[in-house]
C-alpha cells in the first residue's frame, strides 16, 4: 500500500509539472527529477527483494522445492540427501527466469534513471 502511496503521489508531481512547462520551460526539470526519484525508489525496492528472495530466504525456498520435488516424483529423502548439490544446482538452473525478470526490472529503472539524467543535461 505504501508503494502504491508513494508512486501515485510522485506520477501526480511529474504529471503536474510535465503539463505546466508550458507557462515556464524550467519545471522540465522538476519533472525530470521527480521522475528520477520514483526510479530510484523502485530500484531500490527491486534490489531490496531480489536480496530477500534469492539470498536471505534460499534456504527455505530450496526446502520447499525438494518437497515438492519428493511429493511429486519418485525422488527419495535418500537420494536427496545424497545429491544434496546435484539438486541445488538444479533449483538455481530452475529460478534462473525469475532471476531475469528481476535484474531486467533493475535494468530498466537503472536506463530510465541514466536517461533522465542525460536529458537533463542536454536540455
Amino acid at each position: 500500500m505504501r508503494n502504491i502511496l508513494i508512486t501515485l503521489g510522485l506520477l501526480i508531481l511529474i504529471i503536474l509539472f510535465a503539463s505546466l512547462q508550458s507557462f515556464w520551460g524550467g519545471l522540465v526539470y522538476f519533472a525530470l527529477s521527480f521522475l528520477i526519484i520514483l526510479c530510484i525508489y523502485w530500484l531500490v525496492i527491486f534490489i531490496l527483494q531480489y536480496i530477500n528472495d534469492y539470498y536471505k530466504t534460499f534456504d527455505e525456498d530450496f526446502r520447499l522445492y525438494c518437497n515438492k520435488l519428493i511429493n511429486s516424483t519418485t525422488v527419495t529423502t535418500q537420494e536427496l540427501n545424497d545429491n544434496i548439490d546435484f539438486y541445488k544446482k538444479k533449483y538455481k538452473k530452475y529460478i534462473i527466469r525469475d532471476k531475469i525478470v528481476d535484474i531486467a526490472k533493475m535494468l530498466v529503472a537503472l536506463s530510465i534513471i541514466v536517461s533522465c539524467i542525460i536529458g537533463m543535461v542536454k536540455i
